[in-house]
């Protein structure tokens, strides 16, 4: 129930309260939890840098399975070269062998072997000493020998 009476009411009082300064109020956020943008900037940077690190990876990958797969091209090619150079050197040894080089001297050329009747020997009445001649020098030769011993010397 609402009192209903004569009591004065006071309205100064209340005037004084509007009158009275408010206080101000400062809102100050948490640092901490602020998400700043260097932040922002360095998980960006962060991301991009794995992810170019990724594709690095998966480029090298590529690369090496390229490499591998030449690897093996090139294994069978050569298998396959040694292979044809094995029976191209028995066909010549075949082609090039001492029966095959009689067989052609005597049915394309005409040669025979040779008889003991055929073998001539010869005697030379020389001596067996050699003798060298002495060559005269001049100026020329003698800066050449001269050179040629100075490299000789040094090691050159």
């Amino acid at each position: 129930m609402a009192k209903i009476g004569n009591v004065a009411y006071d309205y100064d009082s209340e005037q004084s309260l509007d009158l009275q300064p408010k206080p101000k109020i400062r809102h100050i956020l948490n640092q901490k939890l602020k998400p700043k943008a260097s932040t922002a900037i360095k998980y960006t940077i962060t991301g991009t840098i794995a992810g170019l690190l990724l594709l690095a990876i998966v480029f090298g990958r590529v690369e090496l399975s390229k490499i591998y797969s030449e690897q093996s091209d090139l294994q069978s090619e050569l298998s396959e070269l040694t292979e044809a150079n094995a029976s191209l050197k028995s066909e010549l040894e075949s082609k090039t062998g001492l029966s095959q080089v009689e067989e052609y001297a005597e049915q394309t050329l005409g040669l025979q072997k040779l008889d003991k009747s055929q073998v001539e020997y010869v005697e030379v009445d020389t001596d067996e000493v050699v003798e060298s001649v002495k060559t005269e020098d001049n100026v020329f030769v003698a800066i050449e020998k001269w050179f040629n011993d100075v490299l000789e010397y040094i090691g050159a």
